[in-house]
Protein backbone atom coordinates (compact mmCIF):
# COMPACT_ATOMS: atom_id res chain seq x y z
CA UNK A 1 0.00 0.00 0.00
CA UNK A 2 2.80 2.42 0.87
CA UNK A 3 4.54 1.75 -2.48
CA UNK A 4 1.29 2.44 -4.35
CA UNK A 5 0.86 5.76 -2.53
CA UNK A 6 4.42 6.85 -3.33
CA UNK A 7 4.01 5.85 -6.99
CA UNK A 8 0.75 7.81 -7.21
CA UNK A 9 2.29 10.94 -5.70
CA UNK A 10 5.23 10.70 -8.12
CA UNK A 11 2.91 10.27 -11.13
CA UNK A 12 0.80 13.29 -10.13
CA UNK A 13 3.91 15.42 -9.58
CA UNK A 14 5.25 14.57 -13.02
CA UNK A 15 1.87 15.14 -14.67
CA UNK A 16 1.51 18.62 -13.19
CA UNK A 17 4.88 19.76 -14.50
CA UNK A 18 7.91 21.46 -13.09
CA UNK A 19 7.44 25.07 -14.20
CA UNK A 20 8.35 27.47 -11.42
CA UNK A 21 6.53 30.76 -10.82
CA UNK A 22 9.59 32.68 -12.01
CA UNK A 23 9.68 30.81 -15.32
CA UNK A 24 5.95 31.39 -15.73
CA UNK A 25 6.50 35.16 -15.68
CA UNK A 26 9.13 35.13 -18.46
CA UNK A 27 7.51 32.81 -21.02
CA UNK A 28 5.01 34.10 -23.59
CA UNK A 29 1.41 33.29 -22.58
CA UNK A 30 -1.20 31.84 -24.93
CA UNK A 31 -4.12 31.97 -22.46
CA UNK A 32 -4.96 32.39 -18.79
CA UNK A 33 -7.89 30.70 -17.06
CA UNK A 34 -8.83 32.01 -13.61
CA UNK A 35 -11.06 29.92 -11.31
CA UNK A 36 -13.43 31.49 -8.76
CA UNK A 37 -15.36 30.08 -5.79
CA UNK A 38 -18.78 31.36 -6.94
CA UNK A 39 -20.72 32.86 -9.86
CA UNK A 40 -19.97 36.37 -8.62
CA UNK A 41 -16.23 35.93 -9.46
CA UNK A 42 -15.10 37.70 -6.28
CA UNK A 43 -12.61 35.21 -4.79
CA UNK A 44 -9.98 33.64 -7.03
CA UNK A 45 -9.16 30.06 -5.99
CA UNK A 46 -6.88 28.91 -8.84
CA UNK A 47 -5.48 29.50 -12.30
CA UNK A 48 -4.00 27.80 -15.35
CA UNK A 49 -1.55 29.64 -17.60
CA UNK A 50 -0.89 28.07 -21.01
CA UNK A 51 2.29 29.06 -22.84
CA UNK A 52 3.00 29.31 -26.56
CA UNK A 53 5.70 26.62 -26.29
CA UNK A 54 3.09 24.05 -25.14
CA UNK A 55 3.85 24.20 -21.42
CA UNK A 56 1.54 25.30 -18.64
CA UNK A 57 1.50 26.45 -15.02
CA UNK A 58 -1.32 25.43 -12.69
CA UNK A 59 -2.01 26.60 -9.16
CA UNK A 60 -4.91 26.41 -6.74
CA UNK A 61 -8.16 24.55 -7.31
CA UNK A 62 -10.09 24.33 -10.58
CA UNK A 63 -13.85 24.96 -10.25
CA UNK A 64 -16.88 25.31 -12.54
CA UNK A 65 -16.72 29.11 -12.19
CA UNK A 66 -13.98 30.32 -14.51
CA UNK A 67 -12.98 33.11 -16.84
CA UNK A 68 -10.53 32.61 -19.73
CA UNK A 69 -8.47 35.26 -21.47
CA UNK A 70 -6.94 34.21 -24.81
CA UNK A 71 -3.88 36.07 -26.09
CA UNK A 72 -2.81 33.90 -29.05
CA UNK A 73 0.65 32.98 -30.29
CA UNK A 74 1.13 34.89 -33.54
Amino acid sequence: MRYFLKATVLAVTLAVGTTSATEAQIRRQESVTVFYDSEEHQNMVGQIIRFCDGGFFRSGTPTFYSEETYYGCD
